[in-house]
């Protein structure tokens, strides 16, 4: 179901007036060039745009910090790699990086993004090719037939691609364009590509909207899908013509996984450094920010292939809680989060909550705070001695207005598992769409024992 937006039944929060008072230093990002949390106008980085994803700024500023160049021989992991933001920094600056995600559309674009070998005068030919190829089948089409726009539309539209998300002009065009790619025959690396320029678009050519929760926009009638497309390939053609044979030959390896049994994918002791944003309790459910691409690309198409994605995610949304889910055992012990779900059940009661979802609130906090204690265990063992782990996480209003201290909470469950000297930097403020108050995004460092 698409996102719905309901009015918060508070606006006040006594954390962030406190907050207000005694924030002593102002946050990096005033400091520090770079943009909030863009990665438009990046090399590489804009091939596709992930709505919840974070500006490289962040992993810039954290190689830099740490004095982590192509000379030092480092090696480092994004166990959330998302849409491959740390990957490619570390590629860009000739580092070797390994990247884990569990949705596997972002496993894929993130592979397509990293995959520097591919020859940008062949693929300018190819483009060239698909471009005439489309024309040509286009014009036996009678775009001006609705009849015949909804047939096509409706014998190539997959069940699980609700007829709100993507009109059937856009969508007969995009699937013609996809048809046309896949008769070429193209090698697999070059097929790739182009089906990844193609689910690139295909927000932008969508009625999909994120404010940041899936919704639904205006719709959209028509779109000029080749212009999008012809525009998507053009730049990949410009980045790849413009790196140095270093970069382009720096490893870079993305593996599909649940982060939470992290070291059956990476040895242990190997990994020098981490860096990562995490999912927060922000009740943000990943993959239907994926959603257009996962059924575009096959890998999810009904609810138990959806499922199998989500049940390998972190729990950070009452859409993604199961109930065999347990990981809330290794950290019931902990006050600080017990804390947290009794205000949010006392406002549940107050506020006469009865609806599945908010039920659902407390179980989700303690799911996802013990998700990343299983994770933060396996990042201590992948890390060798003396490594680092750096989050970027944000607080949270999401439940009915109680202050999630996300970085805080983390920093005493990665000295619980083992972690030590932990630090919090307070690297932005982010706006919220639902309260008057900027929540405050960090930077928890965490450090193995040397």
């Amino acid at each position: 179901m698409p996102f719905t937006y309901h009015k918060p039944t508070r606006s006040t929060c006594d954390v962030c007036e406190e907050l207000i008072i005694t924030d002593k230093f102002p946050p990096m990002i005033d400091t520090y060039n770079g943009k909030a949390s863009s990665s438009n106008g990046y090399p590489f980085h804009d091939w596709y745009n992930f709505v919840l994803g974070y500006t490289p700024t962040f992993p810039e500023y954290m190689l830099s910090r740490e004095g982590i160049t192509s000379n030092s021989r480092k090696t480092v992991l994004d166990p959330f790699v998302g849409s491959g933001t740390t990957q490619l920094v570390c590629k860009l600056n000739e580092i070797v990086s390994y990247g884990i995600d569990a949705n596997d559309f972002m496993i894929f674009a993130t592979s397509q993004k990293l995959n520097w070998s591919l020859d940008a005068s062949l693929i300018s030919s190819i483009a060239n090719i698909i471009k005439q190829t489309y024309e040509k089948e286009a014009k036996l089409i009678n775009w001006n037939d609705h009849s015949q726009i909804k047939l096509l539309a409706n014998d190539n539209r997959p069940p699980a691609l609700d007829k709100r998300y993507i009109s059937d002009k856009p969508l007969v065009k995009i699937n013609l364009l996809k048809k046309v790619v896949s008769k070429l025959n193209l090698q697999s690396a070059y097929n790739d590509i182009f089906m990844f320029a193609l689910s690139s678009i295909l927000v932008p050519i969508s009625n999909i909207k994120y404010g940041p929760g899936f919704g639904i926009g205006k719709h959209k009638d028509d779109v000029d899908v080749l212009d999008a497309f012809c525009k998507k390939v053009d730049l990949i053609i410009k980045d790849l013509s413009n790196i140095s044979h270093e970069q382009k030959n720096t490893p870079s390896y993305t593996i599909l996984g649940d982060s939470r049994h992290l070291s059956n994918y990476v040895e242990q002791n190997s990994i020098d450094f981490i860096i990562t944003s995490p999912p927060y309790p922000g009740d943000h459910e990943y993959t239907k920010h994926s959603k257009l691409e996962l059924i575009f690309n096959n890998y999810a198409t009904d609810v138990p292939s959806f499922r199998t994605i989500k049940k390998r995610m972190i729990r950070g949304s009452t859409t993604n809680v199961y109930k065999d889910d347990n990981d809330k055992d290794v950290v019931f012990h902990i006050n600080s989060i017990k804390a947290i779900t009794e205000r949010i059940d006392e406002r549940l009661k107050q506020d006469g909550a009865t609806s599945g979802f908010e039920k659902l609130y407390t179980k989700l906090i303690w799911e996802y705070f013990g998700g990343m204690s299983y994770t933060l265990s396996e990042c201590l063992k992948v890390l060798k001695p003396g490594g680092k782990i750096a989050l970027l996480v944000s607080d949270s209003h999401a439940f009915k207005m109680v202050h999630i201290k996300t970085a805080e909470l983390l920093a005493e469950i990665g000295e619980n598992v083992g972690f030590i000297k932990p630090e919090i930097i307070l690297w932005q403020m982010k706006n919220s769409t639902s309260h008057n108050y900027k929540l405050r995004e960090n930077i928890l460092i965490l450090q193995k024992e040397a």
